[in-house]
This record gives structure tokens, C-alpha cells and sequence, in this order.
């Protein structure tokens, strides 16, 4: 059996991790376009902030593609999957074949037509390790940075600049910045917290041109108000779409990403799609989505590379999830967290604000039925409100009770744990240090000093 995979990210981990764990002995290709060594994309702008060195940027260690038995083409890039052949075809004219193949190729960067986009040194996309390193290096001629798009990876990509020591400005082209993961006044808040951080962000904005000479690179940007802005870096962050170029020409359905079934298999049975080229079932809404983020790819990978094997394990579906950190200040999206701008209708909202001190959590309800949540300033609950939307189950009894975590809350964990946890033996897997059954046992005494604490409220 050839199993082959396009992709070197965590979706591709995942089904490395699941076939080996299955099947020892078929033939496992990986093939990618990038030269690097796996590692963890959404630590780039760290690395560019100097929070993170390049020691903590793989993902697995070194010898993970030699003790899976992995053959990698790296730098490699494929041209064409013809599904009819089973074949793929890269640049230099070779063939690959496959008896079952996993698209895993991610994102791509939608870059307008910009004028002076690819004419000047200095302009760069941020979305590889590459594009931080290029980024650095650049920075050592000039601290002056425009981040254009304030989507997540704009805003992760300015504040890793300023970390980094650069002058930044934000601009965007719609009336506020982080559209796709916040409401309306998530952006509020989010955009004076950057503000007083000392970014200047822009909104309502446009770019039409880019400047700059041969010698020196970029230099500058002029805004559609004639506007000038000096820069010796930019950062072209204009959103992000599933990269499902290979699908073009081919039979292969594609509707927001690549369309799968429950299994992660396309329009051909032997070809699968996960990660954030995947359109896959996204549980709060009931319907297909691309929920892109790592630990979504991770997982689909793990799924997708069990069904690879012939283990038709059923996918549960994914919770969408942004979650990001400025000065300290943790910000949280997941699930339908803006009914209004998707044009859902028939929600319930909670909100609890304290604008002030930088806190906005608000929680959407549909039928009774957790849907999704913002929570900024304060992530209390996060895991406990992200599981809530998962399980999909009713929560009329404490809809009033989670931001202010009253009594009813508590005695719907404490329940929920118990029936979970009393008289469960667990199995420790091998890596752990033992291997015996441990009975596991519900705490009465801590829950009711857990429910005698007093919050302080900010």
C-alpha cells in the first residue's frame, strides 16, 4: 500500500501518527513545497516577537520522519493530482503513485493587485518560518513596519513586529479590524488595547500603492487618502482562503475548501482532505465549514490517517477557535460567536462587560443550546464553555449562570464530572510511567470548597 501525503504541517502529523500506529509496513511518502523540518506554525510570530529561539520551533524531533519510516520530498512542489491515474506530477516532470493520498496543503495568501506588491525588497507574506526569518533580517535596516489586513494573522503579525522592536501601523480595509473572528465590539476592544499598546491601526482604510526603490527596497505605502507612510518592511496579511489549487481541472469538489465526508474522504474514496484545506463538519452549525487552526488540523489529520488504513473511524466535527494574547491580554473566539454578520437568527445573547478593565465576554445560545462565545480580558470557563458547544446539549438551567459562575453552574459541572469519573478505571497508555489500572474517584469536599469561593470580580 502507498500511502502519500501533500503537506508537512500538523494535519500531516496527525496522519503519519495515526497510519504507524495502524499499518508498519506500507510505503508513507510525505511531499511538500516547503524545505523545513516539521514545525509549529503558530509559534512564527513569536519567533519574530524573540520569545521563541529556533530550537523550539520543530513540531517533532528530528529523527520523527526516520523512526516513522517516511520518505520525504521537501522543497518538492506537486503540479497536478490526476485522480484517474493515481498519480501526482511535480515540476520537474517525475511522477508519483499512490494508492491513497491526503491533501493537507493548508492556506494561501489572497494578495490584491497592488501596484509595487513584487517590485521592492522588503515585502513579504507571514505565514512560513521562512517569512518571519526574511522578516528579521530585513528589520536590521530599518524599525519602521505596515502590516496591511487586520485578520489574525495581521494582528499576530504587528504585534510580533513591535515586540520585535519596529514602529508599527495597521491598515485596514474594512470599518474594523479582526472581522472574521470578533463582533463588533470585540473589534472596539481589541483595537484599543493595540492602540495603548502603541500600534496605530487604521480602519476603513486602503493602500494603492506600495513604494520604494531598487537599492533600498520598500520604503513607504500611500494610502487612498494620498497619505504617505514610511516603511522598511511590510506585511501583506490580506486574508487567507484553502489553498485547493491542486483541485483545479480535477473532479474533486470544492465549496468554501475541499468537501469530505464524515471519514475525510473527497469526491474519490482514496483521496482524503484534512486540515485547513478541508471543508468539514463544524458542530455548532450543523454544516460544512473550514475551521482553520492548528489543534482542528492536528486532529483531522489523526482521523483522516485512521480512515487511511481502512479504520473508518467517524469524524465528531470541529469547534472553530481563535485564541490570541496582546500585552497580556487574552482574546478568545469560538463557534458562532457573531449570529448577526452570518445572518443566524433566533439567538439568545449573554454578555458580561467591564469595558474599562478590558473584559467583554458575551455567549450566544440557539434552542437552549450553547452556540459559541467572545471572551476577552477574562477566559474563565473557556474549557468549560468550549466543551458546552461541542456536546450540544440543553443548558436552559445554567444559561444564566456561566459568566457569573453561580451555584447552578457548579452543580451542573459537579454532576457532569461525577457521572464521568466515579468508579472509572483508567488505562495508562505506555508512554506514561505506569502501566496499572487506577481508580478514579470523585472529590465531594473540593467541589463544595469550589463552591464557596468568591470570585473577585475585575
Amino acid at each position: 500500500m502507498e500511502h502519500v501525503i501533500i503537506g508537512n504541517s500538523a494535519a500531516a502529523i496527525g496522519a503519519i501518527e495515526s497510519i504507524r500506529k495502524v499499518d508498519q509496513n506500507s510505503s508513507l511518502t510525505v511531499v511538500s513545497n516547503e524545505n523545513e523540518h516539521v514545525y509549529s506554525r503558530p509559534l512564527i510570530a513569536h519567533y519574530l516577537a524573540g520569545d521563541v529561539t529556533e530550537d523550539r520551533m520543530p513540531y517533532r524531533p528530528e529523527d520523527f520522519y526516520r523512526k516513522n519510516r517516511v520518505t520525504t520530498h521537501l522543497g518538492t512542489r506537486v503540479t497536478e493530482v490526476d485522480p484517474i491515474a493515481e498519480k501526482l506530477c511535480f515540476e520537474d516532470g517525475s511522477t508519483l503513485k499512490y494508492d491513497r493520498l491526503l491533501i493537507s496543503t493548508g492556506s494561501k495568501v489572497s494578495l490584491p493587485p497592488l501596484p509595487g506588491c513584487e517590485d521592492f525588497e522588503g515585502i513579504n507574506i507571514f505565514q512560513s518560518y521562512n517569512d518571519a526569518k526574511r522578516v528579521l533580517n530585513r528589520l536590521e535596516k530599518g524599525r519602521k513596519a505596515v502590516v496591511i489586513g487586520a485578520g489574525l494573522i495581521g494582528l499576530r503579525a504587528a504585534y510580533g513586529l513591535q515586540a520585535a522592536g519596529a514602529d508599527v501601523t495597521l491598515i485596514e480595509l474594512l470599518p474594523r479590524i479582526a472581522s472574521r473572528i470578533l463582533d463588533k465590539k470585540g473589534s472596539r476592544l481589541v483595537q484599543k488595547i493595540l492602540e495603548n499598546g502603541g500600534i496605530k491601526v487604521f480602519t476603513g482604510c486602503s493602500v494603492k500603492e506600495i513604494i520604494g526603490t531598487k537599492s533600498d527596497g520598500v520604503t513607504g505605502v500611500i494610502l487612498g487618502n494620498d497619505e504617505k507612510i514610511d516603511s522598511n518592511v511590510v506585511i501583506m496579511s490580506t486574508g487567507v482562503t484553502p489553498n485547493t489549487t491542486l483541485a483545479e481541472n480535477t473532479p474533486l469538489e470544492v465549496n468554501l475548501g475541499l468537501v469530505v465526508n464524515r471519514y475525510f474522504q473527497t469526491s474519490f474514496s482514496n483521496i482524503f482532505a484534512a486540515g485547513d484545506v478541508a471543508e468539514t463538519f463544524d458542530i455548532p452549525r450543523g454544516a460544512g465549514m473550514v475551521n482553520a487552526n492548528w489543534p482542528n488540523a492536528y486532529e483531522q489529520g489523526r482521523y483522516a490517517g485512521l480512515c487511511m488504513t481502512g479504520e473508518m473511524k467517524k469524524y465528531p466535527g470541529s469547534v472553530g477557535m481563535n485564541s490570541v494574547s496582546f500585552y497580556k491580554m487574552p482574546v478568545i473566539s469560538m463557534g458562532l460567536f457573531d449570529p448577526e454578520t452570518e445572518g443566524v437568527e433566533g439567538t439568545e445573547i449573554k454578555i458580561r462587560e467591564n469595558l474599562k478593565n478590558n473584559i467583554y465576554q458575551k455567549l450566544i445560545f440557539k434552542n437552549n443550546i450553547l452556540k459559541g462565545a467572545i471572551l476577552i480580558g477574562d477566559i474563565g470557563y473557556a474549557g468549560t464553555i468550549n466543551d458546552l458547544i461541542r456536546a450540544q446539549v440543553l443548558v436552559g438551567v445554567i444559561k444564566d449562570s456561566i459568566l457569573e459562575e453561580k451555584y447552578q453552574l457548579y452543580n451542573f459541572l459537579r454532576k457532569k464530572r461525577r457521572d464521568k469519573v466515579e468508579g472509572t478505571a483508567i488505562q495508562w497508555p505506555e508512554t506514561h510511567s505506569s502501566t496499572s489500572r487506577y481508580e478514579k474517584s470523585f472529590n465531594e469536599e473540593t467541589w463544595t470548597e469550589r463552591e464557596q469561593d468568591k470570585r473577585i470580580w475585575r
